[in-house]
């Protein structure tokens, strides 16, 4: 999922169930998948062909928990509340015959949270404890499994204290990591939600990721929200370090030039953010970023109306970007007519 917490990956400030977002991918602690051929079209972003192989596994061995999990995957991604509902469904039934499987516990809360997300507040709340049990589970059967421990830390810190959510049970369950590096990532985790941007940076500064490829992934998204964090309290230049590093740590993924652009956009550079908004379409995970609603912002500045009409047009057809952004971008195209 994920990661997905940046598009609100960052969504989440509504996303009081979506704390199984915290998707990751490869040692078996540090994947998501022990499979290592459903691993490696994860890791290669070809789900179609995952969602394909998984189905056909699933429909030899219903209890396939790797194959549970990549349906579930799938689900989490689309914008499909049948899919989400199917790939529920297929993690009920796992349950039933592999009551153990952690995979499954996973799978169940984490598209259950966000299905349940999709159905509205009341829903999301007489969800709450399903999630929470589900999430939990996972972690309790496999406590070395990076994810499942990313998503309860998500789930506490998202989750409101009367449903049961709390930065202090999120902090424990993060220093509770079996690897450094894992625990000091989601330590900085608890810090962006409590807007302790600075010190989020400096655990995230101190973590090397080496060969787990999961906190490498996650440090990305947690590397994001920093820097979004930072630009939201008006620490530009601060920001710019944050992306500019990104940029430089993983060059071939759209989210550095992504906040760069954004940091532009907020100094006015409408130029500069165009470019880089540009570039950052062109490379590895742009799909998930609502990169043609900062464009048409960006272009809507240089007073480009019919390029900004366009980018708006395929970002609402699109259907991916946060509500406040889908909104946003249908009344500036009905202003420039």
């Amino acid at each position: 999922m994920s990661s997905p917490r940046f598009t609100s990956r960052h969504s989440v400030k509504a996303a009081v169930l979506a704390a199984a977002l915290g998707l990751a991918a490869s040692d078996a602690s540090a994947q998501v998948f022990k499979d290592a051929a459903l691993n490696a079209l994860y890791s290669a972003e070809r789900l179609a062909e995952l969602d394909q192989l998984a189905l056909k596994r699933l429909a030899a061995h219903a209890d396939d928990a790797q194959a549970v999990l990549a349906t579930a995957l799938v689900a989490m991604i689309s914008n499909d509340s049948a899919r989400r509902e199917a790939a529920i469904q297929r993690a009920e039934h796992c349950l039933q015959q592999a009551p153990q499987a952690a995979p499954c516990h996973y799978a169940l809360g984490s598209v259950l949270g966000i299905q349940a997300m999709s159905q509205g507040a009341m829903k999301m709340l007489s969800s709450v404890g399903r999630v929470k049990s589900a999430l939990v589970k996972a972690l309790e059967l496999e406590p070395q499994w990076y994810t499942a421990r990313s998503a309860v830390v998500d789930f506490y810190l998202l989750v409101p204290g009367l449903a049961g959510g709390s930065p202090k049970k999120a902090a424990d369950i993060a220093r509770a990591a079996e690897r450094p590096e894992q625990a000091r990532a989601l330590e900085a985790r608890v810090a962006l939600k409590e807007e302790r941007f600075d010190a989020a940076v400096a655990l995230l500064a101190d973590v090397k990721p080496g060969a787990d490829t999961a906190v490498a992934d996650d440090l990305q998204a947690l590397w994001i929200s920093a820097g979004i964090g930072l630009l939201g309290k008006g620490q530009r230049e601060q920001a710019r370090a944050v992306f500019q590093r990104l940029s430089k740590d993983r060059p071939d993924q759209a989210a550095g030039p992504y906040g760069l652009a954004r940091v532009e956009t907020e100094a006015g550079a409408w130029a500069e953010a165009v470019a880089l908004l540009e570039r950052s379409a062109q490379l590895k995970g742009a799909e998930r970023l609502p990169v043609d609603y900062r464009l048409g912002i960006a272009l809507q500045g240089l007073g480009r109306s019919d390029a900004a009409r366009a980018a708006y047009q395929r970002f609402i057809a699109g259907g991916r970007g946060s509500r406040n952004a889908l909104d946003d971008a249908k009344k500036r195209l009905t202003q420039l007519g």
